[in-house]
């Protein structure tokens, strides 16, 4: 009787070790696939106006730092963005001002194609309501065209090769309230207005840090490709891709091994159509910055993050990064990445390679 008990115990523990070891230990391994080294930095350049430590995070887009304030200008004459080049000078300064606003705030910005800003925000009119818009620059900095977006709060924006404007943002109703009927996904053109729409709000609500699903923008992203808009969902950890030519949309969920507890620190999308995805913790224990390639294939539910050797990184409580190493991804400067690392001097961005396998054609 001993020994068929013995025996019981034995073919359990067996068991157990067959069936959960091997997952937990493959949770705590590197995906199979690379998606190629990073290399040593290939220039740099110095924002120190636009980018320090514990500082306001500015916008990155077609090879330009775009640095804004989130308080409410008054004045039309007030530039409200500064935007600098790949060399780091200064280059435009833009006055963010819809027609008929009396007080205008900004929530995001980006590069036009030719150069000039793209701006998100919110504004007072005259007679007192309150708008949200989209507007574009020229390249002398001055407001030439504006959007008003009713109820749709715009957070992330892109401009397409076309010249529409693709946005991630929060529907609202008369008294802002969710839609949650309502896409967050959309296009708009200055002179038609809204174009097309995707993504129902209540299919990107989750369960964060609330005991009911919800949605808010910030902390996703939207990349205006050639022929793509790429989009990563924090809430929901997905990735999505509209194809422009068609207007197909595709969506993937993302390994939760490596997403459900570490938040997109940036997204890139490259000149010859590689989409990367910055992850970190920088709250937790243990701490951990990581880059890594996005590999999604229609028809699969699940995409592929890749990890980018020597930029992904779990830290020790209280070990400090070494030097050179990875710490976020601000975007794509051609087929090229502009990264921020572990340096001496904290407002510095570096542009980087990533040398490909072949797992990652």
């Amino acid at each position: 009787m001993k020994s068929t008990i013995q025996t019981m115990v034995t073919f359990c523990c067996v068991a157990f070790c067959l069936t959960v070891l091997p997952r937990a230990f493959a949770q705590n391994q590197a995906p199979f696939s690379s998606a190629g080294q990073i290399s040593g930095t290939l220039k740099n350049a110095w924002y120190p106006e636009a980018l320090y430590p514990d500082g306001l995070i500015p916008d990155w887009d077609r090879g330009y730092v775009i640095h804004y304030e989130f308080e409410s200008n008054y004045s039309p004459e007030t530039p409200m963005v500064v935007m600098y080049d790949a060399n780091g000078d200064r280059v435009r300064e833009g006055r963010i001002w819809p027609q008929g606003a009396a007080r205008v705030s900004v929530r995001r910005t980006a590069a036009t194609k030719d150069g000039g800003i793209l701006a998100a925000g919110g504004a007072t009119l005259k007679d007192g309501s309150k708008q949200h818009y989209l507007a574009r620059t020229d390249l002398a900095g001055n407001t030439v065209q504006t959007m008003w977006t009713g109820g749709f709060y715009p957070e992330q924006i892109c401009e397409a090769p076309d010249g529409t404007v693709w946005t991630l943002g929060d529907p609202r109703d008369a008294d802002g309230k969710q839609q949650h009927d309502a896409d967050i996904l959309r296009q708009y053109s200055f002179e038609k207005g809204l174009l097309h729409s995707f993504l129902p709000e209540r299919t990107a609500e989750a369960l964060v840090r609330s005991k009911t699903p919800w949605f808010n923008p910030f902390g996703s992203y939207v990349r205006c490709g050639k022929n793509k808009v790429s989009v990563y969902l924090e809430f929901t950890k997905e990735y999505v891709e509209v194809d422009t030519a068609t207007l197909a949309l595709n969506r993937w969920k993302l390994d939760l091994d490596l997403t459900q507890y570490r938040e997109g620190d940036g997204m890139a999308v490259t000149e010859d159509g590689r989409v990367y995805l910055g992850l970190q913790v920088v709250q937790g224990r243990p701490l951990f910055r990581g880059l890594y390639q996005i590999k999604a294939v229609p028809g699969h539910p699940m995409a592929e993050l890749m990890p980018v050797s020597g930029a992904v990184s779990p830290l020790k409580p209280g070990e400090v990064p070494p030097a050179g190493s990875f710490v976020m991804l601000w975007g794509a400067d051609g087929k090229q990445l502009v990264v921020w690392r572990a340096e001496d001097n904290g407002s510095t961005m570096s542009w980087v390679n990533v040398v490909q396998s072949d797992s990652t054609d």
